[in-house]
């Protein structure tokens, strides 16, 4: 009898998901969430960017309001999915649990590094990003937007983090803190 043993050494690859179903395989209905959160070294706060499901032509999805969870940015169904899509193929190892959670407040975020949470009713997904790779890792979900304010707001987070964005005018929505 021969018994073969493999080990494989580094981490899990993304597509790699641990705890069943991927999170990130979610429909993307109204009770989904994806919160981004990295607040860099210095004196400015950045507010946690979140991304929230409402109807194709609600008018929030003009809005941007800042709200308990963090800035909020409102998309629709198909965005979420493309968004989780998007998310999928990064280069993010997912913690994954059944258990669901809520976002909660920004007030408490105390996380070093980037931090990406999805939130759905079929549980918790959380990743943590090496602040150096968050430029790279977020460009590409660019394609995932198409709600003009909240496309905007991605790339003011990702502009205020120090990436480059070109095209972006910070002036096309002032905000009103």
């Amino acid at each position: 009898m021969l018994v073969l043993i493999t080990l494989c050494a580094g981490r899990m690859q993304p597509s790699q998901k641990s705890g069943g179903p991927s999170l990130l395989k979610t429909p993307g209905d109204e009770e989904t969430a994806v919160r981004i959160y990295y607040n860099p070294p210095g004196d400015a706060f950045h507010f946690p960017l979140v991304f929230r499901v409402v109807k194709a032509g609600d008018p929030r999805l003009k809005t941007a309001p800042v709200l308990l969870e963090g800035q909020t940015a409102y998309i629709t169904g198909d965005e979420m999915r493309n968004l989780l899509q998007g998310l999928d193929r990064a280069d993010l190892f997912w913690r994954i649990s059944e258990k669901v959670e809520a976002l909660g407040s920004y007030h408490h975020l105390l996380i070093g590094g980037v931090e990406f949470r999805v939130v759905s009713p079929k549980g918790t997904a959380v990743a943590r990003l090496d602040p150096k790779k968050l430029c790279t890792t977020l460009q590409p979900l660019d394609r995932a937007l198409r709600t003009p304010r909240a496309l905007w707001e991605f790339q003011l987070f990702r502009v205020q983090d120090g990436c480059k964005v070109p095209g972006f005018n910070y002036q096309e929505y002032p905000h009103q803190w």
